[in-house]
């Protein structure tokens, strides 16, 4: 059969192209700097791509895409999710963007999709400012010209991000608030293009009572109480609403005590503005950090102090004095704690709160005294309208009537221990058989692996294959065997923990079965049977377990053979 040629390939798909029917998806972007061509807003882009699309005689419009002041330096973009996940169910086969910095500012990223993910799902790419369309034969200096573009777009992005940061490092030096919303009390203005912050009227009086009331000798629970008789509405309600106190027919909520913790440790009362120099992210997205110090920039009288600051450090002394000593109470009860093993597991019956456990004393005599716990909703204490009117109720109570359904559960089963046990262990027994095989497909996986490289090295120094190839493969060979070494370690990590777990399951239901005194529930085991547990104020309780009865009647019938 005679060759064909490459130009006659390259004609008969450039009929087969114009006979397909293509399936378009508009994308727009719009950047978060607002002096990023401010010509270019969301309806220009759609406008510019639906010309082209009139132009063309096999392009229809399918979906329009768009993300608002998301940055083109990374692809986490909700729009972009879309029209990626219409990609992947061949809603849309073509895409098309004013200019390749409205897709994106990532060179790597932009040309990954360019290069690899369009043409894996066979999508036609065209960016219509810049003459591109994926389907149209490229020449060398075509692709040179494509590269270069992506490149200087991400360079424009990285340059725009850093000068940014030098101007808000400026503005931040000479006392300019660059923050959000600012601090409770204050309300931020322009004067002489500078943001100065202000002391706002009622809110900033509730701070000087809240500074006078600890100074006095309050404890926050205190000043909470204050504040709520006062209908003073949280920040957060205050922002809602707009002003300090509640009117008829608000709903009024208590403060909390990180809110006022926060307040009386806050130097912005002060008038000094305490701001972050990099802020919490660096150019594309980078991991969060901790701040170190020389991130701080700490600019004093930048603006008109609320209080004084000898009151402020005055109190500053006072909280400190008290979370030291609450740290030693901690560090000191910490060794001796046991563990909460129903962590997460419980739930008031009356708000839905999770039960927070609380710990008591009992003093037995003058030297011996005897630790108590009890659960209880931590809405219980509120002042607001959503106290709840439940009732703590202690661990040991819980505990029993914990073991005592799970007994009970098994005894009306009707199924012998000793079946149960066999049966678990036979389970836990495929299971392991299964990830055996599962083992040895990977251990095989890794020798093909191994044997391919090999192969591709020969290629090479044979010259069939250049070494350009010959390293591509080499580097997606390595990572393919990585990945499955991972895969391996973590596939045994599994069983081990999976055969132990499969174990202390089957001693426990023998201490079950007993009646044992032994048959103390640790955290790993209620977890295993217990999904929720719900507490209701008239000492009801409502146990959902991680199985049901038909559940332990179908591995009796199974364990049984019938």
């Amino acid at each position: 059969m005679a060759r064909m040629s490459k130009k006659t390939k390259e004609m008969q798909q450039s009929v087969k192209m114009a006979e397909c029917i293509w399936n378009a998806g508009i994308y727009a972007r719009l950047s978060v700097d607002s002096h990023d061509r401010k010509n270019e807003s969301i309806d220009s882009q759609i406008e510019i791509a639906k010309e082209y699309i009139q132009k063309s005689e096999n392009i229809v419009l399918t979906e329009c895409y768009t993300d608002l002041g998301k940055t083109g330096t990374n692809f986490e973009r909700e729009g972009f999710e879309e029209m990626m996940a219409d990609v992947r169910r061949h809603k849309i086969n073509c895409v098309i963007v004013k200019d390749f910095s409205r897709f994106g500012r990532n060179y790597i990223e932009t040309g990954n999709y360019m290069e690899k993910i369009f043409p894996f799902f066979n999508v036609r790419f065209i960016s219509v400012s810049d003459c591109y369309d994926s389907h149209r034969t490229q020449g060398d200096n075509d692709i040179l010209a494509v590269n270069l573009k992506n490149i200087v777009n991400e360079l424009y992005a990285k340059d725009c991000a850093e000068k940014v940061r030098t101007i808000k490092k400026s503005k931040m030096e000479q006392g300019c608030y660059v923050g959000g919303i600012p601090s409770y009390g204050y309300f931020a203005r322009w004067i002489n293009g500078k943001k100065v912050l202000f002391p706002e009227e009622g809110a900033s009086d509730v701070v000087r009572n809240i500074y006078r009331l600890f100074d006095e000798g309050k404890r926050i629970r205190e000043i909470i109480f204050w504040l709520y008789e006062q209908h003073v509405h949280r920040p957060s309600d205050y922002k809602r609403v707009g002003h300090v106190h509640s009117k008829e027919g608000e709903l009024l909520k208590q403060w909390s005590d990180q809110t006022i913790r926060t307040i009386l440790t806050n130097p912005v009362y002060i008038g000094t503005l305490v701001q972050i120099r990099v802020g919490d992210k660096i150019y594309r997205n980078g991991d969060r950090h901790n701040i170190e110090p020389d991130e701080v920039i700490t600019v004093e009288h930048t603006h008109e102090p609320i209080i004084s600051e000898d009151l402020f450090y005055r109190v500053s002394s006072k909280i400190e004095e008290k979370r030291e000593i609450e740290l030693q109470k901690k560090k000191l009860s910490k060794d001796t704690l046991p563990e909460d093993i129903y962590k997460d597991l419980l739930y008031c019956g009356e708000c839905g709160s999770k039960l927070r456990r609380t710990c008591g004393s009992n003093r037995k005599s003058y030297q011996v005294s005897v630790r108590t716990y009890s659960y209880g909703c931590p809405n219980i204490q509120r002042i607001d309208a959503l106290k709840c009117d439940n009732h703590f109720m202690s661990f040991h109570a819980i505990n029993r009537i914990v073991l005592e359904t799970l007994r009970k559960e098994f005894d009306l089963s009707g199924v012998r221990m000793k079946t149960l046990v066999d049966f678990n262990r036979e389970q836990a027994r495929q299971k392991e058989k299964s990830e055996e095989k599962r083992k040895r497909a990977i251990q095989a996986r890794i020798q093909d692996v191994d044997i391919e490289m090999s192969s591709i090295y020969i290629q090479y120094r044979s010259g069939r294959i250049d070494k350009e190839a010959f390293l591509n493969l080499k580097v997606s060979k390595e990572t393919e065997k990585r990945n499955m070494i991972k895969e391996l370690s973590k596939l045994e990590t599994d069983m081990e923990h999976m055969r132990k777990e499969a174990e202390e399951m089957n001693y426990f239901i023998r201490c079950l079965w007993k009646g044992k005194d032994s048959a103390r529930l640790d955290r790993q085991t209620v977890c295993c049977l217990v999904k929720r547990i719900t507490v209701y104020k008239d000492r009801r309780v409502e146990i959902l377990f991680n199985f049901s009865k038909g559940q332990i009647e179908q591995c009796r019938r199974e364990a049984c053979g019938k």
